[in-house]
């Protein structure tokens, strides 16, 4: 399921590609590259397209940003 032979509105495909998503996306397939994002997969999306659904179309990898957080044992300190 791609973009355009997917389940979403006009406007939200529209609105999908005008944006850096798409290029985004493509880069990381060719690079081979992990997309890191706070959207969630969605079974029925009509209204907007998650970047989720496009990487699992292309079998991109993606992760949300506390995973690569923790991967990355990343931690904060506040200074005094």
């Amino acid at each position: 399921m791609a973009v355009q032979g997917g389940p979403f509105q006009e406007p939200a495909k529209a609105h999908f590609l005008s944006k850096a998503d798409p290029w985004l996306i493509a880069k990381a397939k060719v690079i081979g590259a992990t997309i890191v994002t706070h959207e969630k997969a969605s079974i029925n999306p009509k209204k907007r397209v998650p970047i989720p659904n496009i990487c699992d179309a292309f079998q991109v990898p993606y992760i949300d940003t506390f995973t690569l957080l923790r991967s990355h044992t990343a931690s904060f300190q506040l200074a005094a």
